[in-house]
């Protein structure tokens, strides 16, 4: 069922800009991008250096992009490989973290040690997404809308307190901004509390702090850094193993924080549940477990994963954190569009399953919020697809 039309340029303001993918043999080898972990931290490290660093990436991603956009706006230089840190200064307009939530918390948590305000935004999926226990924990002024969207947030330090308890149950994200912002501050006790998730997360946060000087969490330092090339990401190597694609330059073990490719407990790395329960699918099937904060991220990604292998007809059972997937089953073609949600990783996943049978995406920019040439790779790989514009 052809659901798409070519785009034409009087297309009108409710179609929207899907991707039609024609069933496709995929074969050959892709280069991972740049880890959005790894430079997301070290941007913010080299930030709070007033000597150049240089930081090399193969290709920056949204997500990283709005990092170094708001840094810019907050007088860190940056010249495509080089920047330059030292004191923040008030930027002129809100910081708009667009769809990236750990831009956005760490990005927060540096903003709250300045003595004057800041407003900070994001997309529809951003704005969804809480981040309550870290201001909370931050104790500074703040102000935000009610209802269901937590953003824009306007927030006014500086950041004053001398200890620090921070709840780890649902992200790692909150901890590693806090420990991120301490050279900015005159130093506080830093706790948690929860179970710990995503703890290869906060571990590499605190990894690259010790890297430039750090000695104890919380305790502010003298920020050194080094130069550095941004290592693979690790778990984009899920995309490439569910489409049977060899990896160019595959991670080293010690850069892959949490992305063990034949893990099935994601308590360390929620960001495969998506193209895992998909390559179960269509292999052996299996039980994913560990995976409860997934429901935190751009989507509530244990719902929506299941949702989109329904889309493809395939079954599965969700649990109270993760997946039962039944195996040796066969993508058949939606008879609708597949909806993404505003999560790339739901998006990258429905492409290669559109692999088998054919389907009607939305949101075909989506996967260049973490790998631009996702789709430019594919194609080079066998990928048949086209852009269209639909109309409802």
């Amino acid at each position: 069922m052809d659901l798409a039309k070519v785009w034409k340029p009087d297309a009108g303001v409710n179609k929207i800009e899907v991707l039609q993918v024609k069933p496709s043999a995929l074969k050959g080898s892709v280069i991972l991008p740049p880890s959005k972990s790894h430079a997301m931290r070290w941007l913010v490290l080299a930030s709070m250096d007033k000597s150049p660093t240089k930081i090399v990436m193969n290709e920056i991603g949204e997500d990283v992009d709005s990092m170094i956009r708001c840094l810019q706006q907050m007088a860190v230089k940056w010249d495509g490989q080089i920047i330059t840190g030292g004191t923040l200064s008030r930027p002129i307009s809100v910081l708009n973290c667009a769809n990236s939530g750990t831009a956005f918390r760490f990005l927060l948590a540096q903003s709250a040690t300045c003595n004057f305000p800041i407003m900070l935004d994001g997309d529809a999926s951003l704005r969804a997404r809480d981040s309550s226990l870290l201001i909370e924990a931050l104790g500074v002024e703040c102000s935000k809308g009610f209802g269901k969207e937590n953003l824009p947030v306007l927030i006014k330090g500086p950041f004053v307190k001398e200890s620090i308890e921070v709840d780890v149950s649902k992200s790692s994200q909150f901890h590693s901004a806090l420990m991120l912002m301490a050279p900015r501050t005159k130093g506080f006790d830093l706790s948690t509390k929860g179970e710990a998730v995503s703890r290869s997360h906060s571990g590499l946060t605190w990894e690259l702090c010790r890297l430039t000087g750090a000695k104890t969490p919380g305790q502010p330092w003298e920020v050194i850094c080094p130069d550095v090339i941004i290592p693979p990401d690790a778990s984009m190597m899920a995309f490439a193993k569910l489409a049977g694609l060899f990896c160019e330059n595959p991670p080293d073990e010690s850069d892959s924080i949490g992305h063990l490719s034949e893990s099935l407990d994601l308590i360390d790395s929620n960001d495969l549940i998506t193209p895992l329960a998909a390559f179960l699918a269509l292999n052996q099937g299996g039980t994913i477990t560990g995976a409860a904060h997934a429901a935190h991220k751009e989507s509530n990604r244990i719902l929506r994963t299941k949702g989109l292998l329904e889309q493809f007809s395939i079954k599965s059972q969700t649990t109270k954190d993760g997946l039962v997937i039944e195996g040796g089953q066969t993508p058949k073609t939606p008879d609708q569009i597949v909806r993404c949600h505003g999560d790339h990783r739901i998006q990258m996943t429905a492409i290669i399953l559109a692999t088998h049978c054919g389907a009607i995406i939305e949101s075909p920019q989506l996967h260049k919020v973490a790998w631009p040439s996702y789709l430019e790779q594919l194609s080079k790989c066998g990928l048949q697809f086209k852009k269209a514009i639909f109309q409802p």
